[in-house]
């Protein structure tokens, strides 16, 4: 009598399909919370369409970095502003690279605190595992952005929000306040896609009610917004 076959265990590969087409599935496989793959992954493949797409995003990336000098440095010469967009034009592929994995840090911190209040009991490895996954629909945002740099007029790619696909595409950067744009800035496709999948990852992982992961998953969302809102209420 000839045995049955074993089935395949999932390869890496299923995870990065599952992601987009299963993620409740994925989660619920990955809940060892072995998060190395989806980091390198996410990592390696944003910092290639950074680089892969830097001459079209320029022009967002400039116009961000004015306005953040213009506010802050109201006495600046212009050759001390030349100066500081030289540095900004260097570290900005560097915190690119090292930004990627404490993005994933730091929202994992924010998984596990929120699913922590919800009543939850998940490792930190388990939120950087859910963090890593949720964190791909950037991915698609980063071609998002590219694209549409590249079919606008230079004139109109005021700032990151300029391409957003979301609320904060409708104020202008230079005349709305600061906090309120980092805030509303929040409620785009991308944002609420990751926010969707982080609340599947705590159900999924931390085994929380429907309602208690959709509270933690808000939780998470407040948390994303303060290192861009709390300084800029600070800025007025």
């Amino acid at each position: 009598m000839t045995d049955a076959p074993t089935p395949e265990s999932p390869s890496i590969w299923d995870d990065f399909i599952d992601i987009w087409t299963s993620p409740t599935a994925l989660f619920a496989r990955r809940a060892d919370g072995k998060w190395g793959h989806a980091m390198i992954f996410f990592v390696v493949l944003g910092a290639i369409l950074f680089f892969g797409t830097r001459g079209a995003t320029a022009p967002i990336f400039e116009a961000e970095m004015a306005r953040g000098m213009a506010a802050s440095s109201q006495q600046l010469t212009p050759e001390q502003l030349e100066a500081g967009r030289s540095v900004a034009r260097v570290m900005t592929p560097i915190m690119v690279v090292i930004g990627g994995p404490i993005l994933l840090l730091l929202l994992a911190l924010g998984v596990w605190l929120a699913t922590k209040l919800m009543g939850g009991a998940i490792s930190f490895a388990q939120g950087l595992t859910i963090a890593c996954f949720a964190e791909f629909p950037r991915l698609v945002e980063a071609v998002s952005t590219a694209v549409q740099a590249m079919l606008m007029e230079e004139s109109a790619l005021t700032g990151r929000y300029s391409v957003s696909l979301g609320v904060g595409r409708f104020f202008d950067p230079d005349t709305a306040h600061a906090a309120l744009l980092a805030l509303v800035g929040r409620i785009d496709i991308f944002t609420l896609w990751i926010t969707v999948l982080v609340t599947i990852g705590i159900k999924v992982v931390g085994k929380r009610s429907t309602d208690q992961a959709v509270m933690a998953g808000a939780i998470v969302w407040l948390l994303g917004a303060l290192p861009t809102v709390v300084p800029a209420l600070f800025q007025g």
